[in-house]
């Protein structure tokens, strides 16, 4: 149970005390209970809903659905310190069989922003904005060829791909496995429950991890792509020379068109030779009942509810 204090400093828009709601009281349901107790006005507001709560939403009006774009996201990566992902062909090769707008809609709806490879959103100030690469299984399959005539195997090359039972992390791996087949990979899926994955995340070396929202695109690079963090959050094991010295450069640069710039090369080096697949950043949803006024999403899924207040 949250309760207003009466000696809070901020003052509202209309100039009255903050916040409006007297009382906030969090009650422990699960996804299925939360969203019938919404509909029938048992609760007032849903934490977190599913994209099937979203959809099941649609046109009801007793209740308000919010959204807002995010650095939320479920990447496809490899590591690269085992084969065949220790060559970029293969590695090239896999993301080139991402439909990204398939896979959007499939696992969520089309509600999100399409990615290029880069581990860099669309809401990070610093974003580069580049084309979206496109659906290429004959591209792929020519890498695919090429990594096989050296090594002396044959296609398909077979490859086995883990997840979690989470999420949209099913529909991905399913999708990403019909879509990489023509290209020449033979795709077994590995889907576990979430603690499952999470005991081996760092361990599998095909797998989709999904990664939250953080608000600068500097702050997840070093933590995910450094030589420092391998064995910790550098799942992929992928370091890079160039890479790095650019990220010292763009988390030392306050401008941020300056930072702009260094991060447009800092992306190029993440789709060229990168260890990760992405098809979308998520969007995310915040509903609740429609007599409560001036609700807004929160990327990271915030409740802030300092200036919400409920007609009467």
């Amino acid at each position: 149970v949250l309760k207003a204090r009466p000696d809070y400093w901020r003052m509202g828009e209309d100039g009255k005390p903050l916040p409006y709601l007297d009382e906030i009281i969090y009650v422990d349901l699960d996804k299925d209970a939360a969203i019938a107790a919404l509909q029938a006005g048992q609760v007032d507001a849903m934490f977190q809903p599913r994209p099937q709560d979203w959809q099941a939403l649609q046109g009801f009006d007793a209740v308000t659905i919010s959204s807002v774009s995010t650095a939320q996201c479920f990447l496809v990566r490899v590591r690269v310190d085992l084969e065949p992902w220790n060559d970029n062909r293969v590695r090239t090769a896999l993301k080139k069989c991402q439909d990204r707008a398939k896979i959007l809609q499939l696992a969520w709806f089309g509600e999100g922003d399409l990615s290029i490879d880069a581990h860099v959103a669309p809401v990070h100030p610093e974003y580069c904005e580049k084309p979206i690469p496109p659906y290429d299984p004959e591209g792929a399959r020519a890498l695919l060829e090429e990594y096989a005539a050296e090594k002396g195997i044959e296609l398909p090359l077979r490859v086995t791909l883990a997840t979690k039972n989470d999420e949209a992390e099913p529909e991905i791996a399913q999708a990403l496995k019909e879509l990489a087949a023509p290209a020449g990979f033979d795709i077994t899926l590995d889907i576990t429950e979430p603690s499952g994955y999470w005991d081996r995340w760092t361990e599998v070396d095909l797998g989709i991890t999904s990664w939250t929202h953080r608000p600068l695109g500097t702050m997840v690079l070093p933590l995910a792509y450094s030589k420092e963090a391998i064995g910790n959050w550098n799942e992929t094991r992928w370091t890079d020379d160039e890479f790095e010295d650019l990220l010292r450069q763009a988390e030392a640069t306050l401008d941020v068109e300056a930072r702009r710039e260094l991060m447009c090369q800092i992306e190029d080096i993440m789709q060229e030779r990168g260890p990760i697949g992405n098809s979308f950043w998520k969007k995310i949803w915040t509903a609740t009942r429609s007599e409560f006024k001036n609700v807004v999403a929160h990327p990271t899924s915030y409740d802030l509810f300092y200036e919400v207040w409920k007609d009467a």
